[in-house]
């Protein structure tokens, strides 16, 4: 397939402005995203903190990794179909059989991957409650099959579409108490089946949403299995990269660990914001204000790092002890490493859009591979600090792929952010930081406040583009 030259705004004010229609405007989808990913979350955090209580510390240490298996698996049964769907057209005549082999995969996918996880939790754990948990809970993974929220979203209804992928946990919590209360089941079953109630009600309400019976009868074709793939596999090993970093900085730093632990927590809240704010925008890649919208957002988040970076910085400043200075400088590299991924993420939608994602998936293993690599490396010699400069090194390399594939270059304003983003970083702990900082705060908060392109198209005779 031929690369087609994108057109970008020279600024993203046009973006701001012009963004209506059925996609909203850039603030009202971010909202959006933001509002409907809390939902979720929160009621899954408040379904955590009432199991910690119910079976106490030791117990729900057991419970807690068999709710963690059941989540992974629903997330890899998916085989990537969540994404492939938000820019598939359910107008086009192969859409209802590519539909249902995509139920047919996942299907087959669900049952051999809880197969081996219940077969595997036996031999692994003899804590009963654990096992009553995972056992009671395991029907949820085929209830999560009934998702229909990718071809709402991708038909302009966003609210619906994100809210489709959001029931299972609130009715979960809430059908909880009624299951422990009216069944002669153990604390940690009446759990699990309460989760199994949840997806079963989310599964009915996507059912009806569908407003198709027929879509949910499983066909076993090969469908679009390795579009799909490459998306899951993307996905798969970008989570297996960002695991890898904590277990090799836990012997180095242990003192950091709480601090990284917190950050980390913060920084996946934001990826999951990022996930929503995705969906919304992966059905728009396909056309010209979509393609500038989602360019607009991967600039702005690389502004917005960068001003984070230097607010760090400028608390370098203070009167902090030696230690906690340290830990401000690793964790404006790990902020750094995230906002490069971001930013990345973001790109990456307009190469789903596009249809040509198995041209990014070597790419990325080898920039994960050597970002892997750097970071063992730095670990076998103690050196802290370079293990998360080995993690920016990485995503510095999966970003500059992306851009060669994208025809898209980085701008004045983009080598200004990232030069800022760098030099910030390496200047940590330094004399010299506040001073860079103050320097530096200008230009970012223009870039920031001003929306100032970081990204742009191929260069045109004849013409400006910056």
């Amino acid at each position: 397939m031929s690369v087609r030259p994108t057109r970008l705004p020279p600024s993203f004010s046009t973006v701001r402005q012009g963004a209506t229609g059925n996609g909203g405007s850039l603030t009202q989808s971010f909202v959006l995203a933001a509002v409907t990913f809390a939902i979720g979350q929160l009621a899954n955090l408040a379904f955590q903190i009432v199991l910690l209580k119910t079976l106490g510390a030791t117990t729900y240490a057991v419970v807690g990794l068999a709710h963690l298996l059941l989540l992974t698996l629903i997330f890899l049964a998916d085989l990537g179909y969540a994404s492939l769907f938000l820019r598939e057209d359910r107008n086009a005549s192969h859409w209802l059989a590519t539909w249902r082999c995509a139920l047919g995969q996942r299907l087959l996918a669900t049952l051999v991957l809880m197969s081996l996880a219940l077969t595997g939790w036996v031999f692994y754990s003899d804590d009963q409650a654990g096992r009553q948990y995972l056992f009671s809970a395991a029907p949820a993974s085929l209830f999560a099959l009934f998702n229909f929220s990718a071809p709402l979203i991708a038909a302009g209804q966003r609210l619906r579409g994100l809210m489709a992928a959001q029931i299972a946990w609130p009715a979960g919590l809430l059908l909880w108490w009624p299951v422990s209360v009216g069944l002669p089941l153990s604390p940690a079953a009446s759990a699990g089946l309460a989760v199994s109630l949840g997806y079963l009600t989310q599964a009915a309400v996507n059912f009806a949403m569908s407003g198709q019976r027929l879509l949910w009868l499983p066909l076993f074709g090969k469908g679009q299995v390795r579009s799909a793939l490459h998306l899951c596999a993307l996905s798969v090993s970008g989570t297996l990269h960002d695991r890898l970093t904590p277990f090799l900085l836990a012997p180095l730093a242990p003192g950091f660990m709480p601090v990284f632990l917190l950050l980390n927590h913060v920084l996946s809240g934001l990826s999951g914001v990022q996930g929503q704010l995705s969906r919304l925008l992966l059905g728009e890649a396909s056309r010209a204000g979509g393609r500038q919208r989602i360019v607009a957002v991967a600039s702005l988040l690389g502004w917005a790092t960068v001003n984070v970076l230097l607010l760090g910085a400028l608390a370098q400043s203070l009167d902090l002890p030696i230690e906690q200075r340290q830990w401000l400088a690793l964790a404006g590299l790990l902020v750094l490493a995230w906002g490069l991924s971001a930013s990345s993420g973001f790109l990456l939608l307009l190469l789903i859009g596009e249809r040509r994602e198995g041209q990014f998936v070597r790419p990325f293993f080898l920039g994960l591979g050597a970002s892997a690599a750097l970071q063992l490396m730095a670990a076998w010699s103690d050196a802290t600090a370079f293990v998360l400069w080995a993690r920016v090194v990485g995503m510095l390399l999966v970003m500059s792929v992306l851009l060669v594939l994208l025809r898209l270059r980085p701008g004045r304003w983009g080598l200004l952010a990232l030069s800022g983003a760098l030099a910030t970083c390496a200047a940590a702990q330094t004399s010299w930081a506040t001073g860079l900082a103050i320097m530096l705060a200008a230009p970012a908060l223009i870039g920031l406040l001003g929306r100032r392109p970081c990204y742009l198209g191929p260069r045109r005779t004849g013409g400006m583009d910056e």
